[in-house]
């Protein structure tokens, strides 16, 4: 099987309109895109930085909370969980990264960079 992969570059084209339809499409059946704008390098620096802090500072707390506690007990194994639910950041219309002491200056910079492409990307597709 093939996965189609769309190039966002044409959103700013004559070919928007067609484009805009094979996004559409594209969203609800399959999820990958080239071209997007956000670069690659800092989506993959971003992940580092969020990936080494779950493990460093967020992980072991997580399995020992209740939220864990609790969905292990409905689905008896917490190894597929999802860590991410009590590391909530949100950057619009105003960021609470400030709210979380841990975090090194060098995340807190990556994440206000990724998310300034982030918004880009969205701003282009509205």
């Amino acid at each position: 099987m093939e996965i189609p992969v769309r190039d966002l570059s044409e959103l700013d084209g004559e070919n928007r309109s067609k484009t805009m339809a094979i996004l559409h499409h594209a969203c609800e059946k399959w999820g990958c895109f080239k071209n997007h704008g956000v670069d690659p390098e800092l989506m993959e620096k971003a992940r580092h930085f969020v990936n080494t802090h779950h493990e460093e500072n967020l992980k072991a707390s997580f399995y020992e909370s209740e939220t864990a506690k609790r969905l292990e007990n409905a689905n008896g194994t917490t190894s597929d969980l999802d860590w991410e639910c009590p590391f909530f950041i949100w950057h619009r219309p105003k960021s609470n990264i400030e709210d979380f002491l841990n975090l090194l200056n060098d995340l807190r910079a990556t994440k206000d960079e990724y998310i300034a492409q982030v918004i880009k990307l969205a701003e282009k597709l509205k």
